[in-house]
């Protein structure tokens, strides 16, 4: 009689087994998406963090720029630059004399084809591939 006793005793050991095993699998399929969800936060939270930290260097070379557009020198200079106020000493003014030739021609880089003998398809075509 022992026998039939022990029998259903390991079917139910078997069956914990398996339930334990499917538990424990369950838990791991879980937590690994926490993981994985986790992990991808992380990666956001420092990518935004970096985007913080850039934009507050931008704010403070906007400072830096206002306070300098604010100043005296600068005002003085763009009158300047507008015909406005007078010349500091030791300044010299550029200028071309009036009968100054006119500069040399730029020699265009790049293929000599010119728009007629092309097509404009053809041109690109020449300029991304060399075709």
């Amino acid at each position: 009689m022992s026998t039939l006793r022990q029998a259903p005793l390991i079917g139910r050991r078997a069956l914990a087994i398996v339930a334990g095993v499917a538990a424990v699998v369950g838990l791991v399929v879980v937590f690994s998406g926490t993981l994985d969800r986790s992990t991808d936060v992380e990666g956001r939270a420092q990518q935004a963090l970096a985007e913080v930290e850039a934009r507050k260097l931008e704010l403070e070379a906007s400072v830096d720029e206002q306070v300098f557009f604010a100043t005296d020198a600068f005002i003085r200079w763009q009158a300047r630059v507008h015909g406005y106020g007078q010349k500091p000493q030791g300044e010299t003014r550029f200028a071309l004399p009036e009968d100054a030739p006119p500069p040399a021609p730029i020699r265009p880089i790049g293929p000599r084809h010119t728009e007629s003998e092309m097509a404009p398809f053809d041109a690109w075509m020449e300029l991304l591939f060399g075709v």
